[in-house]
């Protein structure tokens, strides 16, 4: 072996030692996220899972805090604030519209 052999082997091996680190670095990578994401789901669903705002005052509603709107439109309402409710009912798009100004039937 000559001189040359030598220093293409070790440049060789710096790039395996310098590519083996990388996908060394990759996979811890890889691993921090999936724990971060594990940590927060589970602290999502300790705290509560946020499912949505209420549809009268838009403050954030969490798993099992909240009341559907009782014409059936689907709006998500605040369980803990009943006023929520009395200003989504007169709004609502399935309440009975009452109209005043339609034409008098005559006789």
């Amino acid at each position: 072996m000559n001189v040359d052999d030598v220093v293409q082997e070790r440049i060789a091996e710096a790039r395996r030692k310098v590519e083996q680190e990388k996908q060394q670095r990759e996979e811890l990578a890889a691993n921090r996220r999936e724990g971060i994401k594990a940590r927060h789901t589970t602290k999502a669903r300790r705290k509560g899972i946020r499912l949505g705002f209420c549809a009268s005052c838009a403050r954030p509603l969490m798993r099992g805090t909240y009341l559907l709107c009782s014409k059936g439109c689907g709006g998500r309402l605040c369980r803990g604030h009943p006023r929520c409710a009395q200003q989504h009912n007169p709004q609502c798009p399935n309440r009975d519209a009452q109209f005043t100004d339609s034409p008098q039937e005559t006789p």
